[in-house]
């Protein structure tokens, strides 16, 4: 059983859950091969020749959003296919249209540069909507709904393109969709030997890897080597480990305001109620509340050093 670090100690390895932190620590010109690695294993039979990183920050597409910032759009450097990489942390409504929605990202560009070609002089058709490969690569970590269980590759993958609903056909190679749902594996800190196969291993290690003082013994791949390496916090650039510490204090944040939202809407709801009781319902309710608010943190993998801060910001 691996050592997990002391609670209220920060951990030697970066916790990269969140997709702030998942941005600022792994999605960056320097984990060129990790990122690669991490696309061939969640698309079999993948071999990248190399990527090139592409500007990530694009116009928002909703009312709430001026822009929208992915966590990693990459292209393959000898064949044009792209990939756009996200982290989830948390369940959010809509997510699978959300991916959809990203997906128009990359679509349209290659369209306009198609005619910013043109605009230069370059040779085009004008009728040429031909598109590199497109993949939505999503780490999210919960568990998606499926019809049907089979959909749901060695246990932790599901992938969709568009297809025929009659025979499957397909309609075009252009776009596909890759979810790794981190949230099936059920293991907790300290059972990483129940870790069958380096995909499980991968997902262990992103999930619980800031509580461990060190890399498992059987987690010595080449992939996963590099993934400890990367998130060692010492081996991070000022730079990063400022750009890293505020990230973890936005979340820090964001907890303490959901809790606190959650505590309005539960006292403007008793105040609807009989007068009676009031008092020792908020407390009961507001303890039970903190205790399942907890055990959901700790169950995601925040280390307890970062619950300890956003329970103390109510």
């Amino acid at each position: 059983m691996t050592k997990t670090q002391d609670s209220g100690k920060q951990g030697r390895y970066a916790c990269i859950l969140y997709d702030s932190t998942f941005k600022v620590v792994i999605c960056n010109p320097r984990n060129e091969r990790l990122m690669m690695d991490i696309i061939e294993l969640l698309i079999p039979g993948k071999h990248l020749s190399g990527i090139t990183f592409i500007e990530k920050e694009k116009h928002g597409l909703v009312v709430t959003e001026k822009s929208t910032n992915f966590d990693l759009l990459c292209k393959e450097k000898d064949t044009g296919e792209e990939f756009l990489v996200e982290l989830q942390n948390r369940f959010q409504d809509s997510y699978m249209d959300r991916m959809l929605a990203y997906a128009t990202y990359p679509i349209r560009d290659q369209l306009e540069e198609r005619v910013r070609d043109a605009e230069q002089g370059k040779k085009q058709d004008k009728m040429d909507y031909s598109l590199k490969p497109i993949y939505v690569v999503s780490m999210v970590n919960f568990s998606l709904e499926h019809e049907d269980e089979r959909a749901v590759e060695e246990g932790y993958i599901s992938r969709y393109a568009l297809r025929n609903q009659w025979n499957a056909e397909l309609m075009t190679p252009s776009l596909h969709f890759v979810f790794l749902e981190m949230g099936r594996l059920k293991l907790k800190p300290g059972e990483e030997k129940k870790c069958k196969t380096l995909l499980e291993k991968f997902i262990f290690s992103m999930k619980y890897m800031h509580t461990m003082t060190h890399q498992p013994d059987d987690f010595h791949d080449p992939m996963l080597d590099r993934l400890y390496q990367a998130t060692e916090m010492a081996n991070l650039t000022v730079t990063e480990q400022q750009k890293y510490d505020k990230a973890m204090y936005t979340e820090i944040d964001r907890i303490a305001q959901n809790n606190y939202a959650r505590k309005e809407g539960k006292a403007e709801g008793l105040a609807e109620g009989r007068a009676e009781g009031i008092a020792e319902g908020i407390a009961e309710g507001e303890a039970k509340e903190r205790e399942r608010i907890i055990k959901a943190l700790k169950e995601a993998g925040v280390p307890e050093d970062v619950i300890a801060k956003a329970v103390a910001a109510e």
